[in-house]
């Protein structure tokens, strides 16, 4: 690489919030960054690029759009962040660009480093699987809820005999299906329908089962490994979440220092280890009957991830280093309780009637850590605001209509 010339990575994902925390704590760290916007919406066949606001970011010096798919995925990032003189680091930061990159090393390799489970080809699709998380959880002494799955094809399926109500039926792998038809079902007719939400989304699909536990609290950390050497600098409790499309994402959080949950993170680290994985990490877990349970292992960055970032910890920096074969200070912890919020959580709940104008602003007030709002990066906020008074109005016309 040319003495002098910053190290290029590029951050793609579908939600702005969560880019606008990986952009910020790499653009603050004085690396380039590259944004692809992963949309979901057409306009006349072609992917909306209208600019979201996380592009409006001063750390952004290149933003592309593609649909959510490999083969166009794989073509923009060959054809558009290639660079001769270094190996650009990708950064996904979901799912689908997470198993993309996995699936297409062969083709990556020679101009990119990404996280990877041994360089091997398929490696981290291979570990989205739930049951086979679970599997490896409950070997290693964890906490999980029992569950079926239910391999449904073409739309049809059969439910065993085994189930037992109520229950909570979930896409095995969240790179298929996303949030349709999570919740609890109490009876035969509910799993039916929760079930065939996911089959018009993908008629083809494994769907895991598990028994439904009252939850006393949710959870979820975000880490680091080398493929040895596992980081968990904190955790995250979910003090309110998002309702509509956003199922089981926190709109409001606190993170707080590892204190307490000591013996828990020896066990998620030795989860991590046995995967092999390298790169950023996302656990979630929950409270039960006064016990912790294992829910699931992201191969990405977390929605709430900045609140490490404000809190002292540049996981994604980390995560950087670790990739270029860097150093990595892993003596950086959360040493205090903070309070956080997701804007475009309540954004999308105000809009869409779940939450009104008041709640809306109360929950923005009176937190410690703001995922979009930014002294120091102001375009993004003052984007937000005007988005927010040009949806005003859109949800002043709909709640009219629907009287």
């Amino acid at each position: 690489m040319a003495e002098g010339k910053k190290q290029k990575v590029v951050v793609i994902g579908h939600g702005y919030t969560s880019r606008l925390g990986v952009i910020r704590a790499l653009g603050r760290s004085g690396y380039d960054v590259i944004v692809v916007v992963m949309v979901v919406n057409k306009k006349r066949g072609k992917p909306d690029t209208t600019p979201p606001i996380d592009t409006f970011s001063k750390y952004v010096s290149e933003v592309y759009y593609c649909m959510p798919d490999t083969d166009q995925l794989i073509s923009l990032l060959l054809e558009n962040c290639v660079d001769e003189t270094q190996k650009v680091v990708l950064f996904p930061d979901s799912d689908v660009s997470a198993a993309a990159i996995d699936l297409n090393q062969d083709k990556l390799a020679p101009h990119f480093l990404f996280p990877h489970i041994d360089h091997t080809t398929g490696g981290v699709v291979n570990w989205m699987s739930k049951s086979k998380q679970k599997r490896a959880a409950a070997k290693l002494g964890l906490n999980v809820a029992k569950g079926v799955v239910i391999d449904v094809v073409f739309g049809e399926y059969e439910l065993p005999s085994s189930i037992s109500y109520p229950c909570f039926p979930k896409p095995l792998k969240s790179l298929v299906g996303a949030k349709s038809g999570l919740g609890r079902c109490d009876n035969e007719q509910q799993l039916r329908r929760a079930i065939d939400l996911m089959v018009k989304r993908c008629p083809t699909i494994p769907v895991l089962v598990e028994e439904y536990k009252e939850i006393e609290g949710e959870f979820a950390l975000l880490g680091v490994s080398d493929g040895v050497n596992v980081h968990i600098p904190g955790i995250l409790h979910v003090l309110s979440l998002a309702s509509g499309g956003h199922f089981g994402v926190a709109t409001r959080g606190e993170i707080l220092p590892n204190e307490g949950f000591e013996s828990l993170i020896e066990g998620f680290k030795a989860f991590v280890k046995e995967t092999h994985f390298v790169g950023l990490f996302d656990i979630d877990f929950y409270k039960s009957g006064g016990k912790y349970y294992f829910c699931e292992m992201n191969f990405r960055y977390g929605g709430s991830g900045y609140a490490y970032t404000k809190s002292g910890v540049n996981l994604p920096e980390m995560c950087v280093r670790i990739l270029l074969g860097d150093p990595v200070d892993s003596s950086a912890f959360v040493h205090q309780k903070a309070t956080y919020v997701n804007e475009r959580m309540l954004f999308d709940d105000w809009y869409n009637g779940f939450i009104s104008t008041k709640m809306f602003r109360d929950m923005q007030q009176g937190c410690d850590i703001s995922f979009v709002n930014d002294e120091d990066d102001s375009r993004p906020q003052r984007r937000f605001k005007k988005e927010i008074c040009r949806s005003g109005i859109r949800r002043f016309i709909k709640r009219c209509l629907r009287k």
